[in-house]
């Protein structure tokens, strides 16, 4: 409360909050994930809603107590020697209780427990589908990490190069094109640079949300060695195989046959008239002072036999049916674009990858012209096409690692399961 109390103060006086940096790696950002993310805390309540659901199914419909027949008037009468008395005041009393012949209680609970069950594999899915977008997020932000650090690297670069031309210029050394000309490269980048942030922000803000995590704070993702399967130790059918047993989606349209199948069930139940008994108490209302009488109701089936009812939930099972068979079909065609995506990306890293030991030397490059360029020992020409061909590509090399990631990512969630 007092850490939120000063936020606010220092916003009204126009101090800003500084932002807290926080360091974690992949598995801690997931862990932290499953516990804090608002949307899964709010979606697994519904499953205590189903429950709630069942429950209600199985409690018998309350009695009813009606008082009837009450006359305002008193009745007189006379006694055996002829002489007035008072009678007593008429009125009716009537218990009555609706009984089930067709248990569509019992039916109507196999009904919910089966939306439970749905409702389960909802949860699932929106976790799955969550987890999928942490996992992207987390991608691109180790991209534009990076990213950020070889902009950043050329921006200060090039900051240097410009403040030794601008002295040179100064005492004459070197034309005001050249000057220019670093200077408008010098601009290119900085807008580089913000672009690059504000797509940085946005990510932040997405992993920010879903871990629920206050504004100030900015998420640092600690970079780890990831080793990605070849895509030749993949068998397409395999992963099939695996993705249509482990899709929740694919459950919950299952599931949902079944639920259809209960639900004709219940509803040729509720064709089956329900029966009403019940005990009248009449206080003189006829010939005897105190009358007790049970009686039966039941209702008719002549003009509502509840036909429309099974006929819709029969075609609800026909059409979930056809559903669950596309789902199947759509999902062995992306369990396929996800395997020839990720081979792809796999084959190109392999062919095209640097490997660790030339990437640093490359790196130590930047540097090295900068010094010759200032020492006019290379022309700014040079320099800018190696600059340019070298920012280039590390920013394939990285978006490449990025899409790597994103793929194997993409194809673990068209499985449904982790791919170890």
């Amino acid at each position: 409360m007092i850490r939120l109390l000063l936020i606010v103060f220092f916003s009204f006086i126009g101090i800003s909050v500084p932002a807290r940096q926080i360091r974690l790696s992949s598995d801690q950002i997931e862990a932290m994930f499953l516990k804090q993310n608002l949307a899964l805390i709010a979606e697994r309540m519904n499953v205590s809603i189903a429950d709630a659901a069942i429950a209600e199914a199985t409690v018998w419909d309350n009695p009813e107590l009606s008082v009837g027949d009450i006359n305002f008037w008193k009745r007189r009468g006379t006694d055996e020697y002829g002489g007035a008395v008072a009678s007593p005041k008429q009125f009716s009393l009537e218990l009555s209780q609706m009984v089930s012949l067709s248990a569509r209680r019992i039916k109507l609970a196999e009904v919910e427990k089966i939306d439970k069950e749905i409702t389960v594999r909802q949860f699932e899915e929106l976790l799955r589908s969550l987890k999928m977008e942490l996992h992207i997020s987390i991608a691109e932000l180790v991209y534009l990490q990076n990213l950020l650090k070889v902009i950043e690297s050329r921006q200060t670069l090039l900051e240097k190069v410009v403040a030794g031309y601008r002295a040179q210029y100064q005492t004459g050394n070197v034309t005001g094109n050249e000057l220019l000309r670093l200077q408008t490269a010098l601009f290119a980048v900085n807008g580089e640079m913000n672009e690059v942030r504000t797509e940085y922000n946005a990510h932040q803000k997405n992993i920010k949300n879903l871990l629920a995590l206050e504004p100030s704070v900015v998420v640092i993702v600690a970079e780890e060695q990831v080793d990605f399967p070849s895509p030749l130790t993949l068998d397409p059918a395999m992963l099939m195989e695996t993705a249509l047993a482990s899709r929740p989606d694919l459950a919950a349209a299952v599931l949902r046959a079944e639920y259809h199948r209960k639900d004709i069930v219940y509803q040729k139940a509720l064709a089956i008239p329900d029966i009403s008994l019940g005990v009248k108490y009449d206080r003189a209302g006829g010939v005897w002072d105190n009358f007790f009488g049970v009686g039966i109701g039941v209702q008719l089936p002549v003009f509502n036999r509840n036909k429309g009812a099974i006929r819709s939930a029969r075609f609800r099972l026909r059409q979930n049916e056809i559903l669950v068979l596309q789902e199947r079909n759509n999902i062995r065609n992306e369990i396929i674009e996800c395997l020839e995506n990720y081979k792809a990306v796999y084959s190109f890293l392999e062919e095209n990858g640097v490997n660790r030991s030339i990437q640093s030397e490359m790196d130590k490059m930047p540097d090295v012209y900068t010094k010759n360029l200032l020492m006019k020992n290379i022309s700014m020409v040079e320099y800018m096409d190696f600059m340019d061909s070298y920012h280039a590509s590390k920013e394939v090399l990285l978006r490449s690692r990025k899409e790597l990631r994103l793929q194997f990512e993409r194809l673990q969630f068209a499985i449904g399961q982790t791919i170890k």
